[in-house]
């Protein structure tokens, strides 16, 4: 019973630290685009010529978090037994 109760617990904050996770991708993603669009704001007489650099790396700027973001996530789950992270 205190097995079922403690992997109950743990994958409840398991869920909490995917949320985290998530809301920080956001956050990040949100920052960057503002950023971006404010550079774009400014310069597009001659940023309006490479957009699509802008495009790709953005694009390739979201890829790359997203893929930290769910490695990170991957390994709380990994090693959230082994451990005792939420203890």
């Amino acid at each position: 019973m205190n097995n079922h109760a403690m992997k109950s617990k743990y994958h409840r904050k398991l869920n909490g630290d995917t949320v985290l996770v998530v809301g920080m991708l956001v956050l990040l993603v949100s920052v960057e685009g503002f950023i971006i669009y404010k550079i774009l704001a400014e310069t597009w007489e001659i940023a309006g010529n490479f957009f699509y650099l802008y495009v790709i790396f953005v694009g390739l700027i979201i890829i790359i978090e997203t893929i930290g973001c769910l490695r990170v996530r991957e390994s709380i789950k990994n090693h959230m037994f082994e451990f005792k992270y939420y203890d």
